[in-house]
């Protein structure tokens, strides 16, 4: 059975000193490759030396940490991305936070950043990992005015409404290992067709276990995928490895 984690963050702290086992134990139960995506300057420049090591396992989505990013950030993250854009395989996770940034005037000022790295998709013809929490509506609005490649809603948490426009749109979502703890990431499994879901991990955050997130935890999001859809495990393996692989052209 195959597996893809189809966005986690391997290159955190929190995996410094066990990186090496991480990966083994991902490829053990049957993982055949993650995305990680990079959210700073220097986040993205350890994520290059994690790619050199693992290159036929490890592929490289180049972001931002949406809340706290400033434009000059954003603009150094966006000069790296073009520089290393042979070695890209999105762009994201970038985006709109409502959880976090709760100021009307912030949330807008998020928009302009947003928008520079929905030029640079669709300058470097890369498809766009979003974040969207709490925002899934105005980031759906902005998408949909601004871009015509494809688009992956990361860890999408959207009322049912938004999931029916994403599914509408030909788009996909991403639902984490833990993703049957929350009504609404169930809707939407309901909602979008199997072809257009994938699964992730977004470790070392919202773990299934009482342990740190790690991508050989999809099998957690395989399992319950499979009981809220009622299909075999393994088809939801193989479909969303598939989903995963054709979204990020591998």
């Amino acid at each position: 059975m195959e597996m893809f984690d189809a966005h986690t963050h391997i290159d955190m702290r929190h995996f410094k000193n066990d990186r090496d086992r991480v990966i083994q134990r991902a490829r053990d139960v049957g993982l055949v490759g993650l995305v990680t995506s990079s959210i700073s300057p220097a986040s993205f420049r350890i994520t290059l030396g994690i790619l050199k090591k693992y290159n036929d396992f490890i592929f490289h989505s180049a972001g931002c940490s949406v809340s706290q990013v400033t434009m000059d950030e954003a603009n150094q993250i966006i000069a790296l991305t073009r520089k290393y854009s042979t070695d890209i395989v999105a762009v994201g996770e970038v985006g709109l936070d409502y959880h976090w940034v709760k100021e009307p005037r912030a949330r807008k000022a998020q928009e302009p950043i947003f928008s520079k790295f929905i030029d640079l998709a669709t300058e470097l013809n890369l498809p766009i990992v979003i974040h969207s929490r709490k925002a899934e509506a105005r980031a759906t609005e902005l998408l949909e005015s601004q871009f015509s490649g494809d688009v992956l809603m990361h860890c999408f948490d959207g009322d049912p409404v938004v999931a029916k426009r994403v599914a509408d749109n030909g788009w996909y979502i991403s639902l984490p290992a833990n993703f049957s703890k929350y009504r609404n990431r169930v809707q939407s499994a309901e909602i979008l067709p199997l072809e257009q879901i994938l699964l992730e991990t977004d470790g070392p955050y919202l773990s299934p276990t009482s342990e740190r997130n790690e991508p050989a935890n999809i099998q957690y999001g395989c399992e319950s995928l499979s009981q809220v859809l009622n299909q075999p495990i393994e088809k939801i393996a193989d479909m969303t490895t598939t989903n995963s692989k054709r979204f990020y052209r591998l």
